[in-house]
This record gives C-alpha cells, sequence and structure tokens, in this order.
C-alpha cells in the first residue's frame, strides 16, 4: 500500500491530467448525444404535431388507415363494375363494316348496301338491303366466330373482312380487365364466402338452440 500511495504521489500531475483529458473526452461526447436528440426531439414534435391545429402522428395514422380502408373499398366496388362493363361489352357491336354497291344497270347511287355487325368474339350478324325499281329487300344472315354458315355475295364479303380487319381490340384492356378478376377472385370473393359462411353460422345455431 505504501509503495502504491509513493506512486500514485509521484504521478499525480500526469493521473490528474489524463483524468481531465478523458473528462474532457467525455464531455464532447455528451454534448454531441445532446445535440442527437434535441435533433430527435424536434423531428418527433414535428411528427406529432405542433399547435392545437395540427393532428398528432397517431390521429395522422388513423386517418390514413381510415382513407386507405375507403379506397380499398371503393376498388372492389369499381372492380366489380368493370367486369360487369366488360363482360356486357364483349357482347356489344364493336366490329362493323359496311359496303355500298349498285347490282343493277338500270338504277345508279349505289342504293343497295351490307353492313356486317360483330361484337369482340366475332358473333354478329351481316345485312344485305338491295333496293330496286320493283322494291326494296333486305337479308340477314348470322356470323359466328368470324364464319357465316351461309353462302356470302362477294359484298357481304367485303363488309366482313371490313369488320374483321378494321377493328379495334384494346390489348391494355383485356390484361387490366384479366387482373381485376384474379385479384377478385384471390382476395375479395374468399372474403365474401367467409361472409356469408358466417351468419349461416349463427342463423343454424338459433335454430339448433331452439
Amino acid at each position: 500500500m505504501e509503495g502504491l500511495s509513493t506512486l500514485i504521489n509521484q504521478n499525480l500531475l500526469t493521473i490528474v491530467a489524463v483524468l481531465m483529458v478523458v473528462l474532457f473526452v467525455v464531455l464532447i461526447i455528451a454534448a454531441a448525444a445532446l445535440a442527437e436528440v434535441i435533433k430527435l426531439k424536434k423531428r418527433y414534435n414535428k411528427a406529432l404535431g405542433e399547435g392545437s391545429d395540427s393532428l398528432s402522428l397517431e390521429e395522422k395514422f388513423k386517418e390514413f388507415y381510415e382513407t386507405s380502408s375507403e379506397i380499398k373499398e371503393k376498388y372492389d366496388k369499381i372492380s366489380e363494375a368493370v367486369m360487369d362493363l366488360s363482360k356486357n361489352m364483349d357482347k356489344c357491336v364493336q366490329k362493323v363494316g359496311i359496303i355500298r354497291y349498285n347490282p343493277f344497270d338500270e338504277a345508279g347511287g349505289n342504293l343497295c348496301f351490307a353492313v356486317a355487325l360483330l361484337d369482340s368474339e366475332n358473333n354478329g350478324i351481316i345485312l344485305n338491303g338491295i333496293h330496286s325499281r320493283s322494291g326494296c329487300y333486305t337479308y340477314a344472315k348470322p356470323v359466328e366466330m368470324g364464319v357465316s354458315e351461309y353462302v356470302l355475295s362477294q359484298e357481304e364479303m367485303q363488309a366482313l373482312n371490313m369488320a374483321l380487319d378494321g377493328s379495334y381490340v384494346s390489348n391494355d384492356r383485356k390484361e387490366i380487365v384479366k387482373q381485376i378478376e384474379e385479384r377478385y377472385e384471390r382476395e375479395i370473393l374468399p372474403k365474401r364466402s367467409r361472409k356469408k359462411s358466417g351468419v349461416f353460422g349463427k342463423r343454424n345455431s338459433k335454430v339448433s338452440a331452439q
């Protein structure tokens, strides 16, 4: 012990200097940490909202969650509407071809016509209107998958080819509708089936209890 005390007394100034350096380093670290804490506190207060008119972070998260839930619910309804519109649109007339012609030498003005009306699956009808001095006659021939079981005249074939070749088909729309249908079958239908089964389960339990 005496040797240790003697050693300390001999190196007291050195020990004090080392301790002061260590204390100085600790103070620098503490000051840097305090500055970081102040920055974090400012950012935290800013996120929570400053003033009575601002929303807190919890209220903002709640508002975002409610908004996202409303958007998801509206998106589900829009998805159903898009699917219904797509199915109805497939059955609507989307491809049209019309040819005016004159099969009679004594009549002019190309008053006769052939019209092809097809849907997205190339199903539809061909109308052939023939105008002559003795009267006006209209003939109809069904078309399935772009082909008619009846013999077509040259003008009717031209109208059909015009409808098939000059039609507009939106591949993007089909791809979007396909994605919506896949999401509808994957996410929306299971939820509805669970809700229905839950309702029926409650009813069955009430009946059994009675």
